[in-house]
Parts: C-alpha cells; sequence; structure tokens
C-alpha cells in the first residue's frame, strides 16, 4: 500500500489524461485517496481494517493515506465537507476527449455520514463493485449518470430506509 507522497499532491500528477480507448482492466486508472481526520471512530476504525482488501481489488491503482494531520488541511479548504469523513476520493486519470480533459475528474464517498459501521461497510462494497464493473468504461460519468437514474425511485426509498434506521438507532 502507498501512503501520500508529494507526488501524489502535486496538482499536475492528477490532471486526467485523454485515452484514444478505453484503459484495458489492468491499466492504472484511478488515484485514490483515504482522508480521515478520525473524527467519526468507529466508522474510521472500520475503513481502515478494509484498506487491506480495498488494496487487493485495486493493485493497479494508487491508494495514498493521508495522515489525520494533511485530511484536516484538505478539509480547511473545503470546509462543507468538514464531519463528513472519512472519505475516499478517486481521481479518474482517463476522461474521455471533450469531457473535461485536463480537469479532474473523479467521485467521493463519505463514508462519515453513517453511524454505524455496516451501513458504510455495504457503501463500500457497493462503491468497490462499482469501481470495478466499470473501471474498463471509455465514461465513467456516464456509468455514474446510467447507474443513479437505473435506481432513481428504489435508490431514494434505500437511502429514506436507511436514514430511518440510524435516527431510531441514535433515540
Amino acid at each position: 500500500m502507498s501512503t501520500t507522497t508529494t507526488e501524489a499532491t502535486s496538482p499536475d500528477g492528477l490532471r486526467s489524461r485523454p485515452a484514444a480507448e478505453p484503459p484495458a482492466p489492468t491499466t492504472k486508472r484511478f488515484d485514490i485517496f483515504l482522508i480521515d481526520t478520525r473524527w467519526n471512530q468507529p466508522v474510521s476504525r472500520l475503513v481502515r481494517s478494509l484498506l487491506p482488501t480495498l488494496y487487493e481489488y485495486q493493485k493497479q491503482d494508487a491508494l495514498y493515506l493521508l495522515s489525520p494531520e494533511q485530511s484536516v488541511e484538505i478539509l480547511r479548504r473545503e470546509p462543507e465537507l468538514i464531519g463528513l469523513d472519512p472519505t475516499i476520493l478517486v481521481y479518474d486519470l482517463h476522461a474521455p476527449r471533450g469531457q473535461g480533459a485536463g480537469k479532474y475528474k473523479g467521485f467521493r464517498i463519505h463514508l462519515g455520514r453513517f453511524r454505524n459501521g455496516e451501513q458504510a461497510m455495504a457503501r463500500l462494497q457497493e462503491f468497490l463493485r462499482f469501481i470495478n464493473l466499470h473501471r474498463t468504461s471509455r465514461c465513467l460519468e456516464c456509468e455514474v449518470r446510467r447507474e443513479l437514474h437505473r435506481e432513481g425511485f428504489s435508490g431514494a426509498v434505500k437511502i429514506l430506509r436507511e436514514a430511518s434506521q440510524t435516527t431510531l438507532e441514535l433515540m
């Protein structure tokens, strides 16, 4: 597993590069960062315990573990994200032409939104499944939109159900 380096935090290293063809399954496609101030201790412990498994699925990609101090510095730049960590941030290094090539492309999952480990683990599993199923897609952003559209109402119901369960557990 890699740790954060100056190369990883260099803006030029995180710019997407347009590809003529979709990447092969063994090609590096993502730079993955764990932002974790350890604000949400139960979920933080769970995510950190699952990092070896995450790495096993993403061996061809770079996984960077930011220290709590580095994480705080990132969140100071984007204060609306404070309290949502641990966050897994994924930069897609292969943006399609005409889709913002040269800009940062990717997505993130805020596991700190969940108060219990089972919910966070379920989201992490879905996240890992998605990036592995679609890692060779020409347009990952299109796959995200398609998945959100497909989930539609059933996804909204699932989120509401989990939010209700969390509320009941807090009472």
